[in-house]
């Protein structure tokens, strides 16, 4: 199997330097939490408390020191998002600056605005990977300064983190978005594809591959129930979503309700596995009750336990149609870079624009920061 790593620093260096600029950044606690839960997979918490989004980032990881690199780059991301001062904005609107019609009509805010692209609001150039042309992105499309009340200029589109990505490696913060909006448009798509949990789910006996069957097994010993399902992309990547409940009776449960982590990689396996670790991550941010974007409705006082049992069904007895086994890895064709190959993946499925918007991360230079936008895939609501 091809697995994608990130690259970049050894885990050790890229943490020192991360660390180093976590004042700068107004992290004032970083939080080893795996310990709340019985998973045992490493998740750690950032805590930024001016942040204009979440003021709690997560990460996770095959390590501590990894999990800990993920929460911190997820908070820097906000950071630098947040900096509007920093981009080079244009006002104008969709007409007057010769947008396409089409192409940003999926991102729309409901209850859609007949008129929107008559309306003047800020935009910023990108650069479109298939081509390199220079194009205008929506300003609110790739910022993260969540205002109350909000900007004169936000309103028109869907805000949302998706393709946001941070790393000591451009090309790998590239591959990192790029992967992030295709795992993003295939669980909208699931979401709206009426019985897909019951006819998309992942037969276990089906799975082939050494590390996904160990990290199932060790949650098996430590009493949780994992159901993976593939969530079809047009891109032609694999992209798994996973269910992680307890079996526990309720009177011992850590955390009654499922938790769910999804990913896109160039393999199943890959997949499969960081999917599992988000989905813990997930349990986690409930159990520690810090997430500031998870309220008492995520998670009520009394929760319905036939909706709980239903749930549990879902993952342990039905249906279970697709092999694992004959997922195939996308693998890079002679020659090609995997972010070249990624590129023509993406292009080979009918995308014609992959914007790449990088943001200023002065004065942290070695740090890459950038905003992957591709309209033509779905956004996730968050």
């Amino acid at each position: 199997m091809e697995h994608y790593e990130r690259v970049g620093p050894p885990a050790d260096e890229a943490l020192t330097y991360l660390m180093s600029m976590r004042q700068a950044l107004g992290i004032t606690r970083i939080a080893d939490i795996t310990g709340l839960d019985r998973v045992g997979i490493p998740v750690v918490q950032a805590t930024r408390p001016f942040s204009l989004s979440n003021a709690v980032a997560q990460g996770k990881g095959a390590s501590l020191a990894r999990a800990a690199i993920s929460a911190i780059l997820e908070s820097a991301e906000g950071f630098f998002a947040e900096r509007i001062e920093y981009f080079d904005v244009i006002h104008g609107s969709a007409k007057s600056l010769e947008i396409p019609s089409g192409r940003y009509e999926t991102w729309l805010r409901e209850p859609t605005l007949a008129d929107w692209r008559d309306k003047d609001t800020a935009w910023v150039s990108a650069e479109n990977l298939l081509g390199g042309k220079c194009d205008f992105v929506p300003l609110e499309l790739v910022h993260t300064a969540y205002l109350v009340p909000p900007s004169p200029c936000d309103g028109i589109f869907t805000p949302t983190t998706t393709g946001l990505a941070a790393a000591l490696d451009e090309t790998d913060a590239i591959t990192h978005g790029i992967l992030e909006c295709v795992e993003r448009d295939a669980i909208a798509r699931a979401l709206q594809t009426h019985g897909f949990l019951q006819h998309q789910r992942i037969d276990p006996a089906t799975i082939d591959d050494a590390r996904v069957l160990a990290l199932l097994g060790e949650l098996a010993r430590k009493d949780m129930i994992v159901g993976l399902w593939l969530a079809p992309s047009p891109v032609g990547l694999p992209v798994i979503w996973c269910h992680l409940m307890e079996s526990n009776p309720r009177e011992t449960a850590l955390l009654h309700l499922p938790a769910d982590g999804s990913a896109a990689a160039f393999d199943p396996a890959a997949a499969a596995v960081q999917a599992i670790r988000e989905a813990a991550q997930a349990r986690l941010a409930a159990i520690s009750g810090a997430r500031d974007d998870m309220t008492r409705a995520s998670y009520p006082r009394y929760p319905d336990w036939q909706l709980i049992e239903a749930h549990r069904q879902l993952i342990t007895g039905g249906r279970k149609d697709v092999s694992f086994a004959r997922q195939r890895a996308y693998r890079a064709a002679g020659g090609q870079t995997l972010r070249g190959s990624l590129l023509a993946r993406l292009e080979e499925s009918g995308i014609n624009a992959v914007y790449l918007i990088r943001l200023n991360t002065s004065p942290w230079n070695r740090l890459s920061v950038v905003r992957m936008v591709i309209p033509q895939l779905y956004p996730l609501v968050e």
